[in-house]
């Protein structure tokens, strides 16, 4: 069911060609890095110059759909790139995965956005890099965050105790 792609994986940083329409091959996972690489905007490349992705009316996100588009529209200028994986579902499955979804609806930005529809349709799971970095910086704050405040009590803590020492020592020393 799934394939072994010996291929550079996703972390891989060392530079590559440009990549063009001609590398791709239809049931390819697709990204293009969007808003100053803010986020990416993923879809299937579904051949003949086509990508299928979740997709808002013309300048609004209002009401996304699964439908196919023009790979020029989807990359809107931005550089194209290419989703590897270690393993993933043979391309004819990816495809029709993706075609079995247009005209769908049901976008949610933290549990079914367009990275989560791509990766799904390549590999059979829902996953999203994106969310886990915001969840994970989220979470990574929200741990400082309580720390600081843990740190400020016992702080708090410790010169009560200090002041009520000394208390205790001046009231010692006068009674003597």
């Amino acid at each position: 069911m799934f394939k072994k792609n010996k291929s550079k994986t996703s972390g891989d940083t060392t530079r590559q060609k440009r990549l063009t329409e001609e590398d791709l091959e239809y049931g390819d996972h697709i990204f293009v890095r969007r808003r100053g690489l803010l986020y990416s905007h993923h879809g299937i490349y579904a051949g003949e110059g086509t990508v299928i992705h979740f997709k808002g009316e013309d300048k609004e996100k209002k009401d996304p759909a699964v439908i196919l588009t023009e790979i020029d529209k989807f990359l809107c200028g931005g550089k194209l790139r290419k989703r590897h994986y270690k393993r993933c579902l043979p391309k004819d499955d990816a495809l029709r995965n993706a075609k079995d979804h247009l005209s769908k609806k049901g976008y949610s930005l933290a549990f079914n956005n367009c990275e989560h529809f791509a990766t799904y349709c390549a590999t059979g799971k829902k996953k999203s890099i994106q969310v886990r970095r915001v969840l994970g910086s989220v979470s990574g704050i929200a741990v400082a965050v309580a720390g600081a405040v843990i740190q400020k009590k016992l702080q708090r803590k410790k010169r009560f105790k200090s002041l009520l020492c000394e208390n205790t020592q001046k009231k010692y020393y006068e009674h003597r």
